[in-house]
């Protein structure tokens, strides 16, 4: 309970601090849409903060400066990434992962993300700055497995270390439960059985070479 106390307090305080950073950014104007979607919004554990700004690359640079500082006033370290594929892991306590999701326009989104993400996006997006009926203009795909799975598949194909690894795995032990729950119209056994042996005290080679075996 407390652990569970303590997340909700950060998570807030972190909320809060984007709101703020919104609020005195001298160039709103210029951004179309600031929004945030994923375990900000959740009651559960916290993983990183998504962002998703739709703006030209400029204004959107200057948006997140203002938003490293108004982070370490709070005293944080805010650490920005912008592909889930290279979120780095967490050194001290006082981290806070800000996945930053920057897109020109609506079609630059579209053609940019996967489509189960953009599924995500439509159900959960939380609109800070900007067009409260965005999420409406989002199409919300009836993904088959291999739509579904394909990015996944890619990915796994690209790791060689075990550094990289350790996202991978930590991503899908977040997402496969919200998977089962969202496409449960699909077949995605091989899923629970990622799920099972991804937890086992075995290498991760091994576990990396069953999770490819099982996802194809």
């Amino acid at each position: 309970m407390v652990q569970v106390d303590i997340i909700y307090i950060m998570k807030n305080k972190i909320f809060e601090i984007l709101k703020k950073s919104i609020q005195t950014f001298a160039k709103l104007d210029k951004i179309e849409i600031i929004s945030t979607f994923g375990s900000i919004l959740k009651n559960k554990t916290f993983n990183d903060l998504d962002l998703i700004i739709i703006s030209n690359k400029k204004t959107h640079d200057k948006f997140v400066e203002h938003l490293k500082s108004e982070f370490v006033k709070e005293g944080y370290e805010p650490i920005f990434f912008e592909t889930i594929l290279k979120k780095p892991n967490r050194k001290k306590e006082t981290e806070v992962f800000i996945h930053d999701l920057n897109y020109r326009d609506l079609s630059d989104l579209l053609n940019k993300e996967w489509k189960s993400v953009i599924n995500t996006m439509k159900l959960e997006m939380t609109i800070l700055n900007g067009d409260k009926n965005f999420p409406d203009k989002l199409p919300f795909y009836k993904l088959s497995k291999t739509e579904l799975l394909n990015p996944i598949i890619k990915w796994s194909k690209r790791i060689s270390s075990e550094e990289e690894f350790k996202v991978f795995k930590q991503y899908l032990l977040k997402i496969i439960p919200r998977l089962l729950e969202d496409y449960n119209y699909l077949n995605l056994n091989n899923l629970k059985i990622i799920q099972e042996f991804l937890i086992q005290k075995i290498s991760w080679n091994k576990k990396l070479k069953e999770t490819k075996k099982f996802l194809t």
